[in-house]
């Protein structure tokens, strides 16, 4: 199921992942497109020197770990979730996930991006954030945490 939440307070992914109840965990995560600020960015970067980097490959307890640690606000990205199984070469992307001018969020029924994974948080101008899943678990949780989220199939039809 797609979902679409406004407020900028969810592009600091915590709740989000306060919603899933762990499960982000369960997965490695593929960060494109992305542009964070957070209060310690340096200490951020220093501890972990990859999100420096537009393209980040990272395990789904590390990057749990900067979200409850440093509270990062995602201004725009797209945080895609994989198998752990599934190993992404990020110098040899075939799929990269983009927000920032991607119309293809807007449609009446917008698909995760890259081919492999089982879900998609997009960061929109530190504005909204879209959940794309193909993960009735992780569905369900979110739903039944964020009662303000609208299907987003149902949204982009409205236009």
């Amino acid at each position: 199921m797609n979902f679409i939440l406004y407020g900028s307070k969810h592009t600091v992914l915590a709740s989000v992942f306060d919603s899933f109840q762990g499960r982000e965990k369960e997965f490695n995560w593929l960060i494109t497109d992305m542009e964070i600020v957070a209060h310690q960015e340096e200490k951020l970067i220093r501890d972990y020197p990859k999100m420096s980097h537009p393209i980040v490959w990272i395990a789904g307890e590390d990057l749990s770990n900067i979200v409850n640690k440093y509270n990062p606000q995602f201004i725009w990205g797209v945080l895609s979730a994989f198998d752990k199984s599934i190993n992404i070469d990020i110098n040899n992307l075939l799929v990269e996930p983009y927000a920032n001018g991607n119309e293809g969020l807007w449609v009446p029924s917008p698909n995760i991006q890259h081919p492999q994974a089982k879900l998609e948080i997009v960061c929109w101008d530190s504005s909204l954030m879209l959940l794309l899943s193909n993960d009735i678990n992780i569905d369900d949780k979110f739903r039944n945490y964020f009662k303000e989220a609208r299907d987003l199939n149902a949204y982009n039809s409205e236009f």
